[in-house]
């Protein structure tokens, strides 16, 4: 009786037999270029005092009562009582986390600020760092960069991005989605599906075999989306993608899901909350508290998990935290704090420079000038951009950031 291709590799000539057959056994380590990407994004621009960068020792900035300064190794942060899983996930993650602070997101309004953190440019054309990612990954991914709910710039790599929120994806691509209509179409059944899909294809590779130019491109594009989409319905049980849950933690092991399978490079989630805070900061703490038990979660999700490129997840994926701008160091009259174009970011995972705080604010919460190499303060250094941080990113996905933003300074303090 022929074995499984499970039964195959449970056996103790699994080595060898993945070795004959072409199958790659994966790493201990993931390469910079088979590295995954998963965002977090706290929209509407949280206090960096809340958590990231703390500031007791200053009559500038108002701190939240009762907190303190946390620190785990080399990390500070701001710890209290209402915090706990801030302070629990630095203690078991802290060696694989870098704090970043002192960006400077050059705007203080929401979207441009967004625009600029997300892409390091206000120019339309440029797509994000997470749909860079899974546009020039060596791999191909039937869902390159998953977004499921959250801010994305496809700029020209629309057929990178795939939006996962509602639950819909799945009945797009079978076509189920045509029972839910206001006026419902019937539905063909499996086989006749099967018959349109290939016929489809075998036009669309008929018309690019015949063209050059545009007309090649445009119909390879189709090929190769179509090709995506057989792949993914073939495989939704696997990944169980019927499920999607609506939760962020639920999200978030979606996509670790989409990972471990080889399907998607990257995601977006947007996290809980609603951070701009004008007129009571005291819902940040909560917030962010509860994004770090998400995170902590996560973290220990990816710890148990198998890699598709190594032999777990934690060592495969680079977890990336950030908001579109930060909060003013001074309360205003409402007891809330207004917009500040310095922010704090979070980078936890494969290749990042853990334990390590890169970047610093003085005591007026102003961001200083640092050196880009060690991530301390230089007075002969530079102030650190929303763009800097992106091509480290690029650079932690095996990219090279020149061909992407040329001239821009990559922030290597964070690449470990």
């Amino acid at each position: 009786m022929a074995l499984s291709r499970r039964q195959l590799f449970t056996g103790s000539a699994a080595l060898a037999a993945g070795a004959a057959m072409g199958v790659r056994i994966p790493r201990a380590l993931a390469a910079a270029p088979d590295r995954k990407f998963l965002f977090f994004f706290a929209g509407g621009g949280w206090d960096t005092t809340t958590v990231l960068d703390p500031h007791f020792d200053s009559d500038s900035v108002d701190m939240d009562p009762d907190t303190s300064l946390g620190a785990v190794g080399n990390l500070r942060f701001t710890a209290g009582l209402d915090r706990p899983g801030v302070s629990r996930f630095f203690s078991r993650w802290g060696r694989r986390a870098c704090i970043v602070n002192g960006i400077d997101v050059h705007s203080v309004g929401h979207d441009s600020a967004m625009q600029f953190v997300m892409t390091g440019t206000s120019a339309s054309s440029f797509a994000d760092w997470p749909t860079l990612l899974a546009a020039n990954g060596r791999a191909s991914y039937p869902l390159p960069h998953v977004v499921f709910s959250g801010p994305s710039y496809a700029g020209t790599h629309g057929a990178t991005l795939v939006r996962a929120g509602g639950g819909t994806l799945l009945e797009l691509i079978d076509g189920s989605i045509l029972g839910r209509a206001d006026r419902p179409a019937p539905l063909p059944a499996a086989p006749q599906n099967s018959l349109v899909d290939a016929y489809v294809h075998g036009r669309a590779a008929a018309f690019a075999a015949a063209r050059t130019g545009q007309g090649r491109d445009r119909a390879e594009g189709l090929l190769a989306n179509l090709e995506r989409a057989m792949e993914l319905e073939g495989r939704a049980f696997e990944a169980g993608l019927s499920d999607l849950g609506r939760g962020v933690l639920d999200q978030a092991t979606q996509a670790s899901e989409l990972f471990r399978l080889g399907l998607s490079r990257c995601a977006m989630i947007q996290v809980d909350g609603g951070y701009d805070t004008h007129d009571d900061v005291t819902r940040q703490a909560p917030q962010q508290e509860e994004m770090f038990v998400v995170l902590d979660a996560l973290m220990d999700h990816l710890a148990r998990t198998p890699g598709d490129n190594a032999s777990w997840l934690i060592d495969e994926v680079v977890v990336v935290c950030l908001s579109e701008f930060g909060r003013t160091p001074k309360l205003n009259g409402g007891g809330g704090k207004d917009h500040w174009p310095y922010l704090s970011a979070l980078l936890v995972g494969s290749g990042v420079a853990g334990n390590r705080v890169v970047g610093k604010t003085d005591d007026a919460l102003v961001a200083e000038s640092i050196d880009f190499a060690t991530g301390l303060p230089s007075s002969s250094g530079s102030r650190l951009g929303c763009e800097n941080l992106g091509t480290a990113i690029l650079a932690l996905g095996g990219l090279d950031p020149q061909e992407h933003l040329p001239d821009v300074q990559v922030l290597e303090a964070v690449l470990g």
